[in-house]
C-alpha cells in the first residue's frame, strides 16, 4: 500500500484517539462473526478479490494518521455500518413513520476495509468543513479512485442518503463505543449496537460542537 506524501496530514505523527481502536475492534470482531456467515449480493460492491493484508486496527489508524479526520467521524461512521448491519434507516418523517428499509451489507473479512475507509470518507464529508477529496482518500485506503467514487455511491444509495444523525443518537453511540472502552477484553459476540429509535430529520441536526465535545471523551486518558 503506497504512503501518502510526508506531511500531508497535522496530524501524521499523532496517536489515534481512543474511538478509532475501540471502532476497529468491534469490526474485527464483526468481521470474524461475518466469515461464518454466507456472503450476500448486497455484500458485492464492497468485498475484494483478495484478503487484504493490512489488520483493521492499523488500517483504522492510518485512516487516522492521514485523513486528519476529527473524533466524531469514527462516531458517526459507526452509526453508519450499524445501519447497514441492520438494514434500517432513520426516515425522518417522524416517530410514528416506520423506518426506511437500508440495503443491507454484511461485514466479514473481504468487505470491512472497505466498509471501513467509505464510511469514514461520507462522515468526514458530512461533519467536518476541511476534508481531503475522493482521490486522496482512495490513496489511504489503498483503492483506486474510480473505486472509491463507486464505493461512495453505493454507500450513499444503501444508506438511502439518511445520513444525518440526531444528538441523542449521537449520545447513545457514545454511551456504547465508551462500555466497550470499559470492557475491552469481554467475551462473546459483538455488542448490539443502540438502536436508532429517534427521528433523524433535517430539523434535528447536530451541531459539529456538540459531536467533537462529546467524541472527545475518546481521547487518550493522561498517562
Amino acid at each position: 500500500m503506497e504512503e501518502p506524501p510526508p506531511g500531508s496530514s497535522k496530524a501524521a505523527a499523532a496517536r489515534a484517539p481512543r474511538v478509532v481502536g475501540v471502532l476497529a475492534g468491534l469490526l474485527e470482531r464483526a468481521a470474524e462473526r461475518g466469515d461464518t456467515a454466507t456472503p450476500t449480493l448486497a455484500d458485492s460492491a464492497f468485498r475484494g478479490r483478495a484478503l487484504p493484508g493490512i489488520p483493521v486496527r492499523r488500517y483504522a489508524e492510518r485512516i487516522y494518521r492521514y485523513a486528519g479526520c476529527s473524533p466524531a467521524c469514527y462516531v458517526v461512521a459507526y452509526v453508519y455500518l450499524d445501519r447497514l448491519a441492520r438494514g434500517q434507516c432513520d426516515s425522518g418523517a417522524g416517530e410514528d413513520e416506520d423506518e426506511d428499509e437500508a440495503a443491507v451489507v454484511g461485514i466479514d473479512s473481504y468487505t470491512v476495509h472497505r466498509l471501513l475507509i467509505t464510511s469514514v470518507l461520507v462522515a468526514a464529508k458530512f461533519m467536518d468543513d476541511r476534508h481531503h477529496n475522493n482521490a486522496y482518500f482512495a490513496r489511504v485506503g489503498g483503492v483506486e479512485v474510480a473505486e472509491m467514487n463507486a464505493l461512495e455511491l453505493r454507500l450513499l444509495f444503501a444508506l438511502r442518503f439518511r445520513l444525518n444523525v440526531a444528538p441523542d443518537t449521537f449520545a447513545r453511540y457514545c454511551a456504547a463505543l465508551e462500555c466497550h472502552v470499559d470492557t475491552p477484553d469481554a467475551g462473546g459476540p459483538v455488542p448490539q449496537m443502540p438502536p436508532s429509535s429517534h427521528v433523524d430529520g433535517e430539523e434535528a441536526v447536530t451541531s459539529s460542537k456538540g459531536k467533537v465535545a462529546a467524541a472527545g471523551r475518546f481521547r487518550r486518558r493522561p498517562a
